[in-house]
This record gives structure tokens, sequence and C-alpha cells, in this order.
């Protein structure tokens, strides 16, 4: 006891220097540590953690001092004991700032991959593990809004068809006033019903993102450095050692390791739905045209700008800011001063109510109406640009912006998504163009008759293009102003139907709002009068058989007016490989009934066998030889469709958002198109949120043992 008194006056002539200041000293420090915010200063846990080292260094320099000076060999071994832990908080504090730089790569490299723009990986002041995580959840969240804003238009209408109602009254009193009344369409009630049902799933879903986006927010990112910091200040010194590793542990959990599940998420989503997708890809190979994003800028007269690294090249380093606005849309435009973009006008793609207003999945070509976020009738700005617009015409012509609806930090305008996109720059979108159309074989024996040509017009706000039904946007090669027409309908389906005429059709695909189709059918009907033997174009009549001249030996006036994909020609025959010998090439053929001379004489069947190599055979419908050609090749110019199926589900890079999610598996799943919706946003909203905490919880227990915190936690060995 003597001993331990002894040290405890030794101590205090240490430490009374530090507190015989002047009064009013004392009194300036706490008022400015006060003004100053003591969170900002918990949150610094490295400058901490390094002040709670040097002060248990001195404490055990000290104790080393008293145990030699007086010969204490419990206080040296005190000491020595301390050094140790001393050591060990040094690694701790390195490994806790080694993994936190490695997180913060991997985050950084994943959002690069996957051609995200998120603000926190472009500044090196802030976390990219917290913007890649916000940026998951955010993305489920607008997916999941839009689904529920989709289910309750469909209510509305499911409602008013079924409290529409007919009736029969006799007003005459010899009648007796008689009369019916009845429902046009009471079934409609099932559907409110079913949509309510889709609704109140949704609002939990909603619910549970908002609440993981308060967590990781609030809690993750704002209480975490303040334990974490309040945890290596205890571990430094021993009364509070076991405290202070459970609080590391702790804050390590809710700070990395717990967002960093969202990415693993992330990763492995595809995975999760549709097997062992990674392996899948040694086998296949994304398409190139799949693999581009839409822009992030563009340089009239020049060019686009499709990556992050595109338009940090595009400026000086003493400018990356000015290119980080111009990528989050802050910066309408600024003139480069770097590479091929010196001296140019760097426009920016996300500026603006059309910038925000269109999402990065609504800007290809041509419009994806198949993605319910690129249908929906609100679009989304921040609060920034919210105080600039109300009341103006900016980009819409006679739609003004009046009403903004707050949500969060954001705000809702009642335009459709599809308008912002249309007035959104051509430079902005993205043209799945399939590559090396020069080269596939299956590309030119397709013949361009029978291509369909896709909507590539950028902007097709004409008259009421944009409120008319996607599935009306249809027309024929041969009739370019017929449109499908709905006359069972409804009035307001018809009318929606009926505005696709106002959508421009044209057989150049930058100039059309529709898709133009081929026409189409059986060659019997569509050749009527000219048999299959003469649907020769180019050929020598007098070589043909007497059923496909007229009264003076030409062609018959049928066959001239049937269809050319109903015909071959006759370079077509003399390029088959087989040799038939003195056989006219007329003859070379095979349909469902050919002359007997056809398979006589020098074209008999041993000199000119019925194959392939030997003999062409004639169609029987229109456009058979694009059957066997990729659905990419059937378009002119040749689109790929199915960037979806063949890229998100098989390649090693996350999809991007939400939006692309839902497009994964779509023939797996059976059922309604709203239940198939709502039925995958059930995993990301619940089962891998809870898959989270619990590895989490574990991950806290395993560090927490290490760190010497072998505190309890309360009740966590029941969730195991």
């Amino acid at each position: 006891m003597k001993r331990l008194l002894l040290f405890l006056l030794i101590v205090s002539a240490f430490v009374a220097p530090f507190f015989a200041q002047d009064e009013s000293y004392v009194q300036t420090e706490f008022q400015e540590s006060s003004e100053s915010s003591a969170l900002e200063i918990a949150r610094d846990w490295k400058l901490l953690s390094i002040a709670a080292i040097m002060i248990s260094v001195i404490l055990v320099a000290i104790a080393y001092m008293i145990g030699i000076g007086f010969e204490m060999p419990e206080m040296k071994a005190w000491a020595g004991t301390e050094l140790v832990q001393i050591f060990a908080n040094v690694l701790i504090i390195a490994a806790l700032i080694a993994t936190i730089i490695f997180i913060d790569i991997i985050a950084s490299a994943i959002a690069f991959d996957s051609q995200l723009n998120i603000a926190e990986c472009s500044d090196v002041t802030q976390s990219c593990l917290k913007g890649v995580t916000n940026a998951y959840l955010d993305s489920y969240v607008e997916a999941a809004r839009h689904g529920a804003e989709d289910t309750i238009v469909k209510n509305v209408n499911a409602a008013a068809w079924a409290n529409r109602r007919m009736g029969l009254y006799a007003l005459t009193i010899f009648l007796l006033q008689a009369g019916y009344g009845t429902t046009l369409a009471g079934h409609y009630v099932l559907d409110m019903d079913y949509y309510a049902i889709i609704f109140e799933y949704y609002s939990n879903i909603l619910s549970s993102l908002e609440a993981q986006k308060f967590f990781v927010n609030s809690i993750a990112f704002n209480m975490g450095p303040i334990i974490l910091a309040i945890g290596v200040v205890g571990r430094a010194f021993f009364f509070t050692r076991k405290a202070g590793g459970l609080l590391i542990a702790i804050a390590v959990g809710i700070m990395f390791f717990f967002p960093g599940m969202y990415i693993f998420d992330w990763v492995t989503l595809d995975t999760t739905l549709s097997g062992d997708k990674p392996m899948e890809n040694q086998l296949g190979e994304c398409p190139p045209e799949c693999s581009r994003p839409a822009p992030l800028a563009y340089i009239e007269g020049v060019g686009v700008l499709e990556y992050s690294r595109d338009v940090y090249d595009s400026f000086t380093n003493e400018e990356a800011d000015t290119a980080a606005q111009i990528i989050n849309g802050s910066l309408q435009s600024a003139v480069g001063t770097n590479g091929s973009a010196d001296e140019h006008v760097v426009q920016s793609c996300y500026y603006g109510i059309t910038g925000q207003g269109c999402p990065a999945g609504c800007r290809d070509l041509p419009y994806p109406y198949s993605i319910p976020l690129c249908v929906g009738n609100n679009i989304t700005i921040d609060e920034d640009l919210a105080s600039t617009v109300i009341g103006t015409t900016e980009h819409f012509g006679t739609i003004t912006v009046m009403d903004l609806i707050p949500q969060n930090d954001t705000y809702i305008i009642m335009i459709p998504v599809q308008e912002a996109c249309a007035y959104l720059p051509e430079e902005c979108k993205v043209i799945r163009e399939a590559t090396y159309v020069g080269e596939r074989e299956d590309y030119q024996t397709c013949p361009d008759a029978c291509k369909i040509v896709p909507p590539l017009q950028s902007n097709c706000d004409v008259d009421d293009c944009l409120s008319s039904s996607f599935d009306c946007r249809v027309a024929k090669a041969e009739d370019l102003d017929a449109r499908p027409t709905k006359p069972h309908a409804s009035s307001s389906i018809r009318a929606a139907c009926n505005n696709a005429a106002d959508c421009p059709a044209n057989l150049t695909a930058e100039n059309s709002c529709v898709y133009v189709l081929p026409t189409i059918g059986s060659c019997e009907e569509l050749c009527e009068g000219c048999p299959a033997h003469c649907r020769i174009e180019g050929a020598d009549v007098s070589n043909m058989a007497d059923s496909c001249k007229n009264d003076d030996d030409e062609l018959l006036e049928e066959c001239d007016l049937c269809i050319e994909t109903c015909k071959v020609t006759i370079e077509d025959i003399e390029n088959l490989p087989g040799d038939c010998g003195s056989c006219d090439p007329e003859k070379r053929i095979v349909a469902s009934w050919i002359p007997a001379t056809y398979t006589s004489d020098e074209c008999s069947i041993e000199e000119c066998p019925l194959e392939s190599d030997y003999r062409l055979t004639i169609p029987r419908n229109t456009c058979e030889s694009c059957l066997f050609a990729d659905e990419s090749q059937t378009y002119n110019p040749p689109i790929n469709f199915r960037c979806s199926d063949l890229c998100a589900p098989t390649d090693n890079v996350p999809v991007k958002n939400a939006e692309d999610y839902m497009k994964i598996g779509e023939d797996g799943l059976v059922g309604k198109s709203e239940i198939r919706n709502v039925a995958k946003m059930l995993i990301p909203a619940y089962l891998l949120p809870l898959f989270n905490i619990v590895a989490t919880l574990v991950f806290i227990k395993g560090l927490s043992a290490l760190l010497g915190g072998d505190i309890e936690i309360p009740g966590i060995s029941k969730v195991f």
C-alpha cells in the first residue's frame, strides 16, 4: 500500500504542472473546444489512438522508472506486460488503417469497372465504401418505389373500372318506375385486391430498405467512428482493455464489415439467383456492343466520353474538381484543357432536368420500354436543382414545372421519364449496334427486305407520340402509315393506341420512332399465280418450264409482282458448291412440286441430286433464310437486344443497378409481371440483410475475442 501511495504521489507530481494554468486560459480552452464540436474530435480516431498510445508509453516509462528506482519488481512486471499491449495496439491501428485503404480500393475498383458514377469514389477525402453502399441501397429503393407507383396507377385504373355502373330506368308510372343497374366490369374488384396486396409488399420492402439506409448512414458511418475512437483509447489502458477490445470489434463490424457485406451482396446477387455465373463466364463472352455504358459527357464535333477516366483526361490535374462536377451533373459544361478536348466545350450528360430525370438504364436506343422505371410518370431531381426550376419551362416546351413533391433529400416532378429522356441530347445515349456486320455470314444471308428497322430517333416528342402505347408503335414496310388498333379495348387504351399514328415511321432507323416490320407470310398467298419453280430472279426464261411463261413466252406477270423474299436469284444457284454438269441453273431447284424435266436427262437425280450442295430450295414462306440468323442480325442496323441476358448474369462485373437486376432470369420465373418483380425484390430487401446481420455478429464475436474483449454480448449465443 505504501508503494502504491508513493507511486500516486510521483504521478501527481508529473501531472500537476499541466493543470497549474491560469483560470482564464482554462476557461478559453473549454469554450473553444465546445464550439468545435466534440463529435468531430471523436471521429478522428487515428489522432486519438496515437495520443492514447503516447500517454500509455509515458505511463509505462514512468512505471519502469519507479520500478527500477524503488526496486519494485511488481511495477516492472506490470510495465513489461503493458509494453507488449502497446505494441499490440500499434499493430491493431496499423491493421485498421490498412484495412480501410484496402476496402476503399476494392470498392473504387468495382465502381469503376461497373461504370458507376459515385462522387465519394472520386474524392479521396470521402469513403468510397459508404458511397457504394448508398448507391446499392438507393438503386433498390428507387426500383421498389417505381414498382409501388406503378402498382398504385394500375389499382386506380382497376378501381375506376370496378366502380363504373350502367342501368335502365323507367320514369313512367305505368311501368312502376322499374329500374335495373349493374356494373360494367365488377371482376376488377379482384384486381384491386391483387394490386393492394402487391402494394403492401412494396411498402414493407421500402421500409426495410430505408431502415438499412438509416443504419448505414446514421449508425455505421456516424456513430461507428465515435465507438472506434473510444475503443482505441480504452484499449490503451489496462483497466478498460476488455471493454476497449469489444468496442473496437463492434466499431469495425458496423463501419467496415457490415457495409462491406453489401458489396458482397452486390457482386454475388446474380450467382445467388442464377447459379454459378462466374464459371459460366469462362465459356461465354459478353459482346462488345453490350459493354458500352451510357456516356457521362460529350464534346460537340469530337466524340463522347463514356468513362470517368475519359472526363478526367479532358482536364488538367489542377481542374480535377471541374471534371468531377461534369460527371455528377452539378456543372453543365466547361472548356477542356487537356488532350483532344483542349479548347473544346465538354457537355455533361447528367445536368438539369433531362440529365437527372433520365436514368442511365433508360438511355438506350431503341427506348427500353420493358423497364418499369423508364415508363414511369415521375422524375427525381436533387434539392439544388429543384430550387431553380419551379415555374420554368426548361427543356419541356409547354410543360411547366409547377409543383415539386419532397422525397427525403430529393424532389419528385410529375413529368414522364420518357419525355425527360426524349429531350436528352442524342450524344448522351447509346445504341447497342452489333459489331462485325460486314463479316457476319448470317447478316448477309438474311435479306434487307426481311430485317426489322428499329426506332433509333432520339427525340420522339412529336404531337401525341409519347403518350401512345408502346405495343402500338409498329408499322409495316409496305405501309408506313399503318398502325395496330385496339377496337375492343376501353376508350383510354384505344386512344393511347391511336396516338401511335403520330410517331414517325421511316425505313431509315435514325428517322423512325416505331418498329418497321417486313412483309411476312406464306409465299403461296403472297405470290398467288406464280408457281414455286418460277420464282427465280434473273433467270433465262427460255430454260424455264412452260408453266412459268405466258402466250408470248415471257415470264408470268404474277412472278414479276412476287415479293422478293419468296424468290431466289440465279447467282445463288450458280454459286452452289456442287457440280451438276450441263443442267441449266434454272432447273437446279427444290420445291414442293417441280416439272419432270427438272429431274430428267442431264438434270437427273443421279447427275444433280436433291441436296443442298446441288440444288437450291425455293422459299415456302418469306424470310426463311433469316431463321438461323442471330437475333441481332435481323435488324437494320443490327441491334443487340439480349445484352442483359448475355452479359449481366454471366460476367464477373456486378449488376450496375436494380433495374438491370430486375431483368435477370425473366424466363425462369412464372406468373404475372407484378408478382415476379416484387418477388425479386424480397431477396435484396429481406434475405440478404438478415444474412449480413448474422455474418456481422459472428465477425464481432470473433474479433472481440482476438482483441482481448472477452465480454460476452448478452443473447448473442442464441442467434447461432
